[in-house]
């Protein structure tokens, strides 16, 4: 019990660091409300599914000895983002405040984050090397402690991700009265996405 109360805690200071996933958590609650962003972090914590399985499944190691499988997805992710940055800053100029979400709008987010998760190889390369750090049973299999620990992992992320786009959406009626705020938090959140796109890639 002790190993998993200490892999729940590293887990949620890993989920709380500014890393890119909270951070874009964070700018589409703050630019377009907390149901927006539950719903991206929604596609975030599924795509966790796919990268705990590679774990469980013994998969992982696949990605050492093929690299050039997750230079692909690095790649394909990084044009995605760039992708998504380039169709915010042609609408900068629009007046995208937070409307109410259609089911197409819910769907982009979902997707978005899911994308964002599946792409990204550094996920599943940092499972193979953060997981085997906390086996706790001698009786169960390693594929089977990898699903719980994979499973503490998403349940705490989620919980995460829910604080951090309540809490942003709070402060958000603060802050619209203020001068060019949408076009600023927009041109902030492209500007996020090219990094992001960087960071795939280095």
């Amino acid at each position: 019990m002790e190993v998993l109360l200490s892999f729940l805690l590293v887990s949620v200071l890993l989920t709380l660091a500014p890393g890119p996933d909270v951070l874009l958590v964070l700018s589409e609650s703050v630019i377009r409300g907390s149901k927006s962003s539950l719903l991206l972090a929604s596609g975030l914590v599924f795509g966790l599914v796919f990268h705990t399985l590679i774990i469980a499944l013994g998969w992982g190691q696949f990605l050492g000895v093929y690299p050039q499988i997750a230079q692909g997805a690095k790649i394909a992710g990084s044009i995605y983002f760039i992708y998504l940055s380039i169709q915010i800053f042609r609408n900068l100029n629009k007046k995208n405040l937070p409307t109410e979400l259609n089911s197409h709008d819910s769907y982009n987010n979902f997707k978005k984050g899911l994308i964002m998760n599946l792409l990204n190889p550094k996920v599943s390369l940092f499972f193979w090397l953060f997981f085997p750090r906390f086996i706790f049973s001698e009786e169960l299999s390693l594929g089977v402690q990898y699903l719980i620990l994979g499973s503490i992992f998403m349940l705490q992320a989620s919980i995460v991700f829910f604080l951090v786009s309540v809490s942003a959406s709070k402060i958000t009626p603060f802050i619209l009265s203020r001068s060019n705020f949408m076009y600023r938090a927009n041109f902030g959140q492209g500007v996020l996405l090219i990094c992001i796109a960087i960071y795939f890639l280095v």
